[in-house]
């Protein structure tokens, strides 16, 4: 069954996320970028609809699982329609409701796209198995920039309760050990105090952009999987 929503409506909305799924010659699922899963899981529904730039609708399902989400059924329909034999970049806007306007680019991606495809795949799988808590900050240009990150509160009270001096911060790029400036006096607060700014410079952040951190929910671990959108 298809979304329902108004063709004008969408097509003039200002996309709440984007993310690229490069078209992978041998697969038959798409692989979709965990942060949007996990940011947007109450929002999504197993079935999406998809709008290219000349108005097409599409339908896929999506498994709608977090630690390895995909886009399952309709992908091979997809790659018939638009006549993907290749790999090809495909760009996703999000609108609300499941609801997604694509551009398929039919050049041939280069071979330098593939590869950080491919490793950022692996890169953003889980730390390890089991439950998992999930943080979300919204960081702004100046926290970017910034020599310290301020915790919010629930994410602070976690690392609180491994009395950790240091956490591991596992970024796309690169892993960063990072010190833990938790203060209770005069005023309770939790900071991610140096590396911070040496893990932002080592992933290009200088603007706004959504950040998901992945913790370990059976218990305080020390080390933080960190997510953000994926384009390439």
């Amino acid at each position: 069954m298809e979304n329902n929503f108004n063709e004008d409506d969408v097509i003039n909305r200002i996309s709440r996320y984007q993310f690229s799924i490069i078209h992978l010659q041998d697969e038959v699922v798409g692989f979709v970028d965990r942060a949007f899963a996990i940011l947007y899981d109450d929002d999504l529904e197993r079935q999406w609809t998809l709008r290219d730039e000349e108005g097409n609708r599409h339908v896929v399902t999506y498994n709608k699982n977090l630690q390895k989400p995909m886009l399952i059924g309709g992908w091979t329909e997809l790659r018939h329609i638009y006549e993907l034999h290749d790999f090809h970049t495909i760009y996703f806007g999000y609108v609300g409701d499941s609801c997604f306007h694509i551009t398929i680019f039919p050049s041939k991606c280069k071979p330098l796209s593939i590869a950080r495809f491919l490793k950022r795949i692996e890169a953003d799988q889980p730390l390890f198995n089991g439950p998992k808590l999930h943080f979300f900050i919204f960081l702004n240009p100046n926290q970017c920039n910034a020599s310290h990150l301020d915790l919010p509160a629930d994410f602070g009270n976690y690392l609180r309760q491994g009395r950790f001096k240091y956490i591991f911060l596992y970024g796309p790029r690169k892993t960063v050990k990072c010190k833990l400036l938790l203060r209770n006096h005069p005023k309770k607060s939790s900071k991610i105090g140096s590396g911070w700014k040496e893990f932002c410079t080592a992933h290009g952040f200088h603007q706004t952009i959504d950040l998901v951190f992945e913790v370990d929910h059976m218990k305080s671990n020390q080390n933080v999987k960190v997510l953000t959108y994926c384009n390439f």
